[in-house]
């Protein structure tokens, strides 16, 4: 093809630039982080959270969305949502967990090798439309010739290239991309480790800045883990799953659970959304025993429990317990029936388990950059229909994921320190992580309440 001329660039009107301001008007913004819940209006720019009030003049350029009417809280964080694991077939699940309004999600795949960071690495060049991050099984982990000093330093980035190739993996790009993992997961369904194995786990995820996660069913499982911890962080992952009586009496198992978590101090549990719901789960997954689901609905209105997730995708071949679909219904329904206040509830799945990631990676990244609406933080926003319990709208970094039941996919950066969508295992060892907490003061340490 020939021109007779140049081809002029392409140009934006004003409204429609790239970087313009985005104005969202009118919404009840619920964000617990800062203790707000009122009608206000919200600005992002370049990505950012710029600034809440009550009131916002537009300036010329301005995008405008009316959100009278819905509510705005901060994009969900999911620290357990499978996509890209096992028997996923396609990219749709962890597209659909956005158009329901998860912004970050961790996919904790017990099966997972160190070969899954870069699988899912594959997707986030292709374009994810959210934050993601990947737990190693910790089979695949102590499988290797790694002593438990290299692999510390292989999850810190600091075995030398030669090494690796040695003792993680002859595949250079597993061994660059597989010390990016955000954590490590036990499942005592694919495995029971040994004593010692266990130890090096809590030794690996404590030094090297990394999650440690236990599929919580069984509590003489649970039990091994809490005692093994000695003060070190574990997260107990869906327990509302001991309460489906799998593994003894359904309530006796859950209250055993919760125990674990107020007698040692480095246990957290989580509890799954759809265990918590009118249905108690999903009838391709697990139900919770309706006295069990009392008695959770109790620890979350005391304070026991103040982590959500969802362990499942949307539409996926991979059934978990539950289904991010559940979420935004969940949260609210634990208000209308009053189990706890909105606000509360919103916090389960934003400000709360950013807090938990901090405190137990030591790294401030988490609560400078997510599950809050303050200034500077990552726009990631969701805007819900409250009567019908849905998200009408999901914004990531400022851009516009899903509004009315259309999902968009977006190009990531790839894997590159510090780009806007890619994995939070690298953002998440980047040097942000040694700047001061946003709130400027030491939160409230992150384990159940006294009352």
């Amino acid at each position: 093809m020939t021109y007779t001329r140049a081809p002029q660039p392409i140009t934006f009107p004003e409204m429609l630039r790239p970087d313009a301001r985005l104005l969202i008007r009118g919404g009840r913004i619920v964000d617990p982080a800062h203790g707000v819940d009122a009608v206000k209006d919200l600005v992002i720019a370049d990505g950012r959270v710029q600034e809440v009030a009550d009131a916002i003049l537009p300036e010329r350029g301005d995008r405008i969305i009316d959100a009278a009417g819905l509510l705005v809280i901060p994009g969900l964080i999911d620290l357990h949502c499978h996509f890209h694991d096992l028997f996923d077939v396609s990219t749709m699940p962890s597209t659909e967990v956005v158009a329901h309004g998860t912004t970050v999600a961790l996919t904790p795949g017990a099966g997972n090798t160190l070969m899954a960071p870069a699988l899912l690495g594959a997707e986030v060049d292709r374009g994810l439309p959210l934050h993601v991050g990947c737990y190693i099984g910790a089979a695949a982990v102590l499988s290797t010739r790694a002593s438990p000093e290299q692999l510390i330093a292989y999850f810190r980035g600091e075995l030398p290239e030669s090494t690796r190739l040695q003792v993680i993996s002859r595949n250079p790009i597993t061994n660059a991309t597989g010390s990016l993992a955000v954590g490590l997961k036990d499942h005592m369904g694919h495995w029971i480790l040994s004593d010692e194995d266990l130890e090096t786990c809590f030794t690996i995820s404590q030094q090297a800045g990394m999650l440690f996660m236990s599929h919580c069913q069984d509590p003489e499982h649970a039990e091994r883990l809490a005692e093994a911890s000695r003060g070190r962080r574990v997260l107990l992952t869906h327990a509302t799953a001991a309460g489906s009586g799998s593994h003894g009496d359904a309530v006796a198992s859950l209250q055993h659970v919760l125990a674990l978590a107020r007698d040692h101090k480095g246990v957290t549990v989580d509890f799954t959304t759809a265990h918590l719901r009118r249905s108690r789960g999903l009838r391709d997954g697990i139900l919770i025993d309706a006295r069990a689901q009392v008695t959770a609905r109790d620890a979350i209105a005391g304070g026991r429990c103040r982590l959500l997730t969802s362990d499942g995708p949307c539409n996926a071949t991979m059934k978990g317990f539950g289904d991010a679909r559940e979420n935004i219904p969940c949260l609210l329904e634990l208000a209308e029936e009053g189990v706890v206040p909105l606000s509360d509830a919103v916090a389960m799945m934003t400000i709360n388990p950013v807090r938990f990631a901090a405190e137990a990676t030591g790294q401030r990244w988490w609560t400078q950059e997510l599950g809050h609406l303050g200034a500077g933080a990552r726009a990631s926003v969701v805007l819900v229909e409250p009567h019908a319990q849905r998200a009408v709208m999901t914004l990531v970094e400022g851009a516009r994921r899903r509004r009315v039941g259309q999902p968009h996919g977006s190009a990531a950066e790839g894997w590159s320190r510090g780009s806007a969508v890619v994995s939070l295992a690298v953002i998440a060892r980047s040097e942000a992580t040694k700047q001061s907490p946003w709130w400027g003061r030491s939160p409230r340490p992150f384990g159940p309440r006294d009352d």
